[in-house]
């Protein structure tokens, strides 16, 4: 579900640069680790990083204002099925522009990045790309994914860069709010009380 995520906003992000390029040959956007690039790694995956605008996953928080969400509910034929709340994460992806070749082109990438999520901020199926993944249990069917600009400060930016290699990209954190995690089990319990029938006698006073 992670990786669909992702995937659902690389597609957005290449369809507007595509937009705005028309005829490029090779996506703009990638989702990949950009610590690859400062490492041993095979050049083949190094080559596929570079002059990208990588997308990386550089945190995932749990939402936990929506823990305390309800574990049972009733089922047509009127019995009451548990299953363990769903798992609401943030997640926050950084975006770097790798373009060695022109600063200027990176500043420029990271420019349209970010106005193009000014401009669109909450995705949904009804207004997102159809992205397939090999696995449907991999797979978001009903999302609201909303992107919101995350800022850290210095301090904070240069524990990240040092955790990635230590060599900065022009870049920029967004922080992707509210995806759901869980599986469709259920256990099913009693059927559901719906009426108290009274066996007490009253008795009248002599």
């Amino acid at each position: 579900m992670i990786a669909h995520a992702l995937k659902i906003i690389v597609e957005e992000l290449n369809t507007h640069f595509n937009s705005i390029q028309p005829g490029n040959v090779e996506d703009t956007v990638v989702m990949g680790n950009i610590a690859a690039l400062e490492t041993d790694i095979d050049a083949t995956i190094k080559n596929q990083l570079r002059n990208k605008v990588v997308a990386t996953l550089v945190n995932l928080k749990e939402e936990s204002a929506l823990k305390n969400t309800p574990h049972s509910r009733v089922n047509d034929s009127f019995r009451t099925m548990y299953f363990n709340p769903p798992v609401y994460v943030n997640l926050y992806i950084l975006f770097s522009m790798t373009t060695t070749s022109s600063y200027e082109d990176a500043l420029t990438y990271l420019s349209r990045l970010v106005r193009f999520f000014q401009s669109k901020n909450v995705f949904t199926p009804s207004n997102s790309a159809v992205v397939t993944v090999m696995n449907e249990y991999d797979e978001l069917v009903d999302f609201k994914l909303i992107m919101e600009l995350h800022s850290p400060n210095l301090e904070e930016l240069n524990h990240l860069w040092g955790m990635l290699g230590g060599k900065q990209y022009p870049s920029v954190i967004y922080l992707m709010r509210l995806l759901e995690l869980k599986r469709e089990d259920e256990v099913e319990g009693a059927g559901v009380i719906e009426e108290i029938e009274s066996r007490y006698k009253v008795f009248a006073p002599k």
